[in-house]
């Protein structure tokens, strides 16, 4: 199985959002945000992954961000998953992933440092912080066997301008 670890785009900034009375939740992507992310889209279909899932934090950049790589990946719909927002525990977000029926591939949006310390633990087998993601990149894990923890293989970490690059 492949997973697509996707960080959501550019979003609004973090303390003037909060000024507003608003949760973090609600806070969206940018218009800059939202033109880099579908220029990465654009790249990523160059890539022609078999994604049989989209599967998105709930926070409204992330799902916005989901909406934007949808038709890149081919899914016609995008799922909304707790474990993927922002502040969960990793390793829900992995026992998650490991109960999940096992299809060719897979792709889920969240955030940083959640997202990145993901990918971490599915390869490593624990976070270190080391393998933090801009936001718009993406990294593809593949598992060969089962989804567990230091089970997966980075096949590639791509930053979001390099994804933009594959998109001319």
């Amino acid at each position: 199985m492949d997973l697509l670890i996707i960080r959501h785009a550019a979003a609004e900034n973090r303390e003037e959002f909060a000024r507003l009375g608003r949760p973090d939740s609600e806070r969206p992507l940018t218009r800059r945000g939202i033109d880099r992310m579908q220029m990465a889209a654009r790249g990523l279909t160059t890539m022609a992954l078999p994604i049989e899932r989209l599967v998105s934090s709930p926070a409204v950049r992330a799902m916005q961000t989901a909406e934007i790589v949808a038709p890149a990946l081919e899914c016609r719909e995008i799922e909304s998953e707790g474990v993927f927002a922002p502040e969960t525990p990793v390793n829900l977000a992995v026992e998650w992933l490991r109960k999940q029926p096992r299809v060719e591939g897979m792709a889920v949006v969240g955030h940083e440092p959640h997202i990145g310390q993901l990918a971490e633990t599915l390869i490593a087998g624990r976070p270190g912080g080391n393998m933090p993601m801009k936001k718009g990149g993406m990294m593809l894990v593949r598992f060969d066997n089962a989804i567990g923890y230091g089970s997966g293989k980075l096949v590639w970490a791509l930053p979001p301008a390099v994804l933009r690059a594959l998109a001319d």
